[in-house]
C-alpha cells in the first residue's frame, strides 16, 4: 500500500482529473469543525444560544511538507494560481475536497542540512 496521496483537479464539467501523487505531510492534521451558534445576552443578564441555519463550518487546516522539491512547490503554486478545486485521497482512503489558500516557507533554523520546507493551508469545502 502506497503512503502517497492521490490528487485530482476538478474539471470544467465538474468531474475529476487525476493529477498525480504527493507525499503525505510530515505532521498530524488538526481537522476542525466550528459551531456557528451565537450567544445573546437577555435582559435579565442570562445567556440564550441561537443556532442559525448552518450549524457548523469546516475550518482551514495546515499541512507541513519537509524537504520539498521544486516540482512539488510548482504543483502547489499552480493549484493556487488557477484557483483549482482539488480532491485529495489519503493513503487511508479519506477524502478532502477544497482549495489550497496559501503556501509559506518554514525554515527550521539550526537543523542540518538546510532544506526547503513548506506549510500550506487547505480550506475544505463546506
Amino acid at each position: 500500500m502506497s503512503k502517497d496521496w492521490q490528487v485530482f483537479v476538478e474539471t470544467s464539467n465538474y468531474g475529476w482529473s487525476y493529477d498525480g501523487l504527493i507525499n503525505r505531510p510530515n505532521e498530524d492534521l488538526e481537522y476542525q469543525f466550528l459551531s456557528t451558534q451565537q450567544t445573546v445576552k437577555l435582559a435579565d443578564g442570562s445567556n440564550a444560544f441561537v443556532r442559525p441555519e448552518t450549524k457548523r463550518i469546516k475550518e482551514a487546516f495546515t499541512m507541513t511538507f519537509i524537504n520539498t522539491t521544486s516540482a512539488f512547490r510548482t504543483q502547489i503554486e499552480t493549484y493556487m494560481l488557477n484557483a483549482d478545486k482539488i480532491k485529495i485521497i489519503t493513503h487511508t482512503g479519506e477524502k478532502f475536497r477544497g482549495r489550497i489558500i496559501d503556501m509559506r516557507r518554514v525554515w527550521f533554523a539550526g537543523i542540518e542540512p538546510d532544506t526547503y520546507d513548506i506549510q500550506i493551508s487547505f480550506m475544505p469545502e463546506s
